[in-house]
């Protein structure tokens, strides 16, 4: 693995405990939408990772991918390669009718589970982004119904590892279900920690993977700060420590190590462009994705696409045109994003692309969140909430990461 890349993509936060010595087990807790803010400022009801990050090591920030998205940003965790060579780019695969990059197949490069694996090490994951995989030997996916994506129990029995679930049901959660499974409450955090602690404690793999996903959600719907932000954090932060309990009690805390991780930032938002209106005589197509949006094309003439293209941008308002920056090809490239877009545009803080044509129907489909297809018309219309996607190199996108400790 590319050691440059691994330190700047494998997000961190930090390792316990600090000593010159190979530890038998890494523990490897991803924070959804986890901004370094969370444990450097006291006043983020965070307490576990504020003590773990005076024990170990960390960092004041880190950059995501680009775009800074979750699956993307996760597959560069556990590959140490961008979405142009991961193959990932997005959430969800362009042209998609609501389902995502669930399957660790779709990943065009080996991955670090593969690698454990011809090792004869045991790994486990726990609600992991891209983990719909038979090289995890102690598996519960991310996965679930494109009809009922808020459940995220149901489908997930389907490809998790055989009579896991079960077990962790009678010995550690009690009956898992759609309710307490579900993305609109703190508890699945809660209980994807409890499945981790009980995999950890009973099976002791070489490397435990756990998503928590809450704390983005807090933010898509409440911005940066805000009541329920901070109840997701402190939620977060409550699962993290039942994790570091579970090591604790299994007797292998001074052989493991335990790395917090972030995947993006977030930026407030109150305006949406959707780009491919101006340009919808254009043999082209923008994919949005929050702060960012890619130029596609299947013309073999491209430099005359994106004259074309630039040119209706620029003839945008200037107090509309100064909201976003064109990104061509070069720029793309040093930044290891998707090889097939012809060219991008990335937001200043503020606002969000959207690429739909006009106004449709509410529905979770396409690379973006929910406000890729919405009821809102026009070609800038106000909206509110919280969004990534933007430049990694924005400030309000950094993450955090951490680099190994043992020698």
């Amino acid at each position: 693995m590319n050691r440059s890349i691994y330190a700047v993509f494998v997000f961190f936060y930090l390792a316990v405990p600090v000593r010159a010595q190979i530890s038998k087990h890494v523990v490897l807790i991803s924070v959804d939408g986890f901004r370094p803010d969370f444990y450097l400022e006291k006043t983020w009801p965070a307490p576990n990772m504020q003590s773990l990050m005076k024990q170990g090591v960390y960092a004041k920030q880190m950059k995501s991918v680009f775009p800074s998205y979750t699956y993307p940003s996760h597959t560069a965790m556990l590959t140490g390669a961008l979405p142009a060579r991961s193959g990932i780019h997005y959430n969800q695969p362009r042209g998609s009718k609501g389902e995502w990059n669930w399957f660790t197949k779709q990943i065009k490069v080996p991955t670090l589970w593969q690698a454990l694996k011809k090792n004869g090490l045991i790994t486990s994951a726990v609600e992991w982004p891209l983990s719909v995989d038979s090289n995890i030997n102690l598996n519960i996916p991310e996965i679930w119904n494109v009809n009922h994506p808020e459940d995220r129990i149901t489908e997930v029995r389907r490809y998790a590892t055989p009579g896991l679930i079960e077990e962790i049901e009678k010995n550690a959660t009690g009956k898992l279900d759609s309710n307490n499974m579900s993305e609109e409450y703190l508890l699945l955090d809660e209980n994807a920690a409890r499945m981790a602690s009980y995999i950890f404690s009973i099976y002791k793999p070489s490397l435990l993977a756990l998503h928590l996903a809450c704390v983005d959600g807090a933010e898509h719907g409440y911005g940066r700060d805000g009541d329920t932000v901070r109840l997701a954090v402190a939620s977060a932060d409550r699962a993290i420590g039942n994790v570091l309990e579970a090591i604790a009690r299994s007797g292998e805390k001074e052989n493991t190590t335990v790395i917090i991780v972030g995947d993006h930032g977030f930026s407030d938002y109150s305006l949406v462009f959707r780009p491919n209106i101006i340009i919808k005589d254009v043999a082209a197509k923008f994919t949005a994705a929050g702060g960012s949006a890619f130029l596609y094309t299947s013309s073999p003439d491209v430099p005359s696409i994106i004259k074309s293209v630039v040119r209706k941008l620029d003839s945008l308002p200037d107090d509309k045109r100064k909201l976003f920056r064109i990104l061509e090809r070069a720029e793309l490239d040093s930044m290891g994003a998707d090889s097939s877009a012809i060219l991008a545009l990335a937001a200043l803080p503020g606002m969000i692309f959207s690429s739909s044509l006009g106004s449709a129907e509410a529905a979770k489909q396409g690379p973006g969140t929910n406000l890729h297809q919405n009821s809102l018309a026009g070609v800038f219309t106000s909206a509110s909430g919280g969004h990534h996607g933007y430049d990694p190199r924005m400030q309000e996108m950094f993450t955090v990461s951490s680099q190994k400790v043992q020698e």
